[in-house]
């Protein structure tokens, strides 16, 4: 099946359902679930005209799956869930629970929330790089207007021309790596106007290092390890 990678907007990490004591657990979002119900139609699994699809939250809480469009993509939206927070879900038909070989997961981030499946799969393996580069346009190293962000690795040959990051926001940049294993160690680093004189960690610096693991996973950083604190 061909998997369609929605980018950032979409934040998922496999873990267990704790909150980091670094957030604020007065602080909320709202998160969008996508569950794309086209291959279990077809194997019969699942008929659109009888069976109820559910989601069950941390194994507490259920919501009715609807689909709006048509398109035999069901979504619901939940609201109030903690920023920073990891949250485990399984999907429902009726009262059949969906078999994995891994739990499902999220985390909610401090950013559009919107997780995207397909029903009896695993998400693919991707990485999705998040860079704050906010201290570097303080300092005068990087202008947005003039200048761009890359990621050179392990996963490229160390050729960052065509992974360029985008901004999501203001002064935060993104780009999503596809072409991971699970349990690869990766090494990488960013840099500006794809100049390895003006790439992270200067005089030599050790590179940034990762293991890949299941499914979506995203890295918050800080250009050069630089948050200005």
């Amino acid at each position: 099946m061909k998997h369609c990678i929605f980018l950032v907007s979409i934040i998922m990490i496999f873990g267990c359902s704790k909150t980091p004591n670094d957030v604020l657990i007065d602080s909320y979002r709202d998160v969008e679930i996508n569950v794309d119900m086209n291959q279990a139609i077809n194997d019969g699994l699942f008929d659109v005209n009888i069976d109820v699809l559910t989601l069950f939250l941390d194994s507490v809480d259920e919501y009715v799956m609807n689909d709006e469009n048509g398109d035999q993509i069901f979504s619901v939206s939940i609201s109030n869930l903690i920023f920073g927070k990891t949250y485990e879900y399984q999907y429902v038909v009726n009262e059949t629970f969906e078999i994995l070989e891994q739990d499902r997961a999220f985390t909610v981030f401090d950013v559009e929330n919107s997780v995207s499946d397909y029903y009896g799969e695993l998400n693919p393996t991707l990485l999705i790089l998040l860079v704050n580069m906010s201290y570097q346009i303080e300092l005068g190293s990087f202008d947005p207007d003039i200048h761009f962000l890359d990621v050179a690795g392990t996963f490229n040959v160390w050729d960052g021309t065509n992974y360029h990051l985008v901004e999501l926001e203001s002064n935060l940049y993104t780009i999503t790596i596809t072409n991971l294993d699970a349990d690869d160690e990766i090494k990488f680093k960013f840099r500006i106007d794809g100049d390895w004189n003006n790439a992270e960690f200067p005089d030599g610096g050790d590179n940034r290092s990762y293991i890949v693991k299941q499914g979506e996973q995203i890295l918050e950083l800080w250009y050069n390890d630089e948050s200005g604190n």
